[in-house]
């Protein structure tokens, strides 16, 4: 990634990072998710009110929560940087991305809770959008270089070595990823599978994200590890 590629990913975390931080603090000052509308939607209870534009937004009736706001200005970045304007350019579009982005994260944990805005959840998403902001602007070069070794640690793997020595068992294997790339609908199934089932255990189980990304940072810790230790055996021997 050249140095000039970075700046649309900047504004789009500025701008995540400012929407995050102005709705969070509105929110608290106006007392929103204490009132007497966000109590009637914890309860499922249909409010009586019709129109109503204050510390909460009612309109014919239904709770207008700023994540649908956040999810028009996603739909109308994405259409911008996809489709093109003659009115918005490339910057707008990364202006608009970041703002709805951080509109709907921002209520995250309310969605996934049932109606508690201040839920953990809704840190835990925000802090994990920024580091992979943080990781694409300022770590790319880092993470290059990660990808560079683990090409060249995959020559050496000892799967690898196998399936060399095993002729027939990987013309096997390319068969079968042969037909299987051929087929639409068993890879969009397959796929489509493990992502809802991840979302279901992370709705279901909220638990179950931390032990998963907790578990996957210590087997990539646990991996560079042996790989040092091994490098510096090898340079020793």
């Amino acid at each position: 990634m050249v140095k000039d590629d970075k700046r649309l990913p900047f504004l789009i975390a500025a701008s995540f990072l400012g929407s995050v931080l102005l709705i969070r603090l509105s929110v608290w000052l106006a007392g929103s998710a204490e009132s007497e509308f966000a109590a009637a939607a914890k309860a499922g209870i249909m409010p009586e009110t019709q129109f109503y534009v204050g510390s909460n937004i009612i309109l014919f009736g239904y709770h207008i929560h700023h994540f649908y706001i956040g999810f028009l200005l996603l739909c109308i970045g994405g259409w911008i940087a996809i489709v093109g304007s003659e009115y918005f350019t490339r910057t707008h579009a990364a202006l608009l991305y970041g703002a709805g982005l951080g509109l709907f994260l921002d209520e995250i944990g309310l969605l996934l809770t049932w109606g508690d805005y201040y839920s953990s959840l809704s840190y835990l998403w925000v802090l994990i959008v920024l580091a992979l902001f943080c990781n694409i602007i300022f770590f790319s070069d880092f993470w290059h270089r990660v990808k560079q070794n683990m090409v060249r640690s995959k020559k050496k793997s000892p799967l690898l070595l196998l399936l060399q020595k095993n002729p027939l068992l990987l013309s096997g294997i390319d068969r079968v990823a042969h037909l299987t790339s051929h087929t639409e609908r068993v890879r969009h199934v397959f796929t489509g599978a493990v992502y809802v089932a991840l979302c279901l255990l992370i709705v279901f189980y909220p638990q179950f994200f931390y032990i998963w990304v907790a578990g996957g940072l210590v087997l990539l810790g646990g991996q560079y590890l042996v790989r040092a230790f091994l490098e510096v055996k090898h340079e020793t021997s």
